[in-house]
């Protein structure tokens, strides 16, 4: 083999050497730099990071929901007494005699204060606010206040006479309790 030859393959032999060695897999330690998802330490790292966040979430969408449910009782609580001065109106127009007696005004007037109060009940409803129904039922402390005590008939005593205030429950709980006059038999 002439040297020229010999020459020409040793360095087409290097040049396979150096393609080969670009070729081989990188070493353990520029793989990891490489793929850094494939380390355990990165990975768990994600993992927590990813729960961190997904628990962030959670709580703040939690929390969202509470300020607007207090915000909620808030401004119904403050409604409350209107309301209940408005209803207790309406029993009263529903008890009294026919009408005839009213002028314009007063049977307009009366049909306007009508027709806020259904507004109001189907506002209240719609925020999952009801009146309690507590007349001639048995007391019940975790939703009603005693102002005071009466002297009944037996078949009435525990039961609730009169109502002072009226309560309100919201989604279940109370919201305002009723104040409540409750019978107490006689001791004669």
């Amino acid at each position: 083999m002439s040297k020229k030859n010999h020459n020409h393959t040793e360095q087409a032999e290097a040049q396979e050497q150096e393609q080969a060695a670009q070729a081989e897999p990188a070493s353990e330690e520029t793989q990891e730099q490489a793929h850094p998802a494939d380390h355990p330490d990165y990975y768990e790292k994600f993992v927590r990071l990813s729960a961190d966040f997904d628990n962030y979430r959670k709580r703040t969408e939690r929390e969202k929901a509470s300020f607007l449910a207090y915000g909620k009782k808030q401004f119904a609580e403050k409604l409350l007494p209107a309301y209940e001065v408005m209803l207790r109106e309406r029993e009263k127009m529903d008890k009294a005699p026919a009408d005839k007696d009213l002028t314009g005004e007063a049977k307009s007037l009366r049909d306007g204060m009508r027709l806020i109060l259904s507004e109001l009940e189907k506002a209240f409803t719609s925020e999952g606010i009801t009146r309690m129904d507590v007349l001639d039922k048995p007391y019940d402390p975790n939703t009603q206040e005693v102002v005071a005590m009466v002297p009944s008939s037996s078949e009435q005593a525990g039961l609730v006479l009169q109502e002072a205030q009226m309560g309100f429950m919201m989604d279940g709980k109370v919201l305002r309790p009723a104040r409540v006059i409750v019978g107490q038999e006689s001791q004669d």
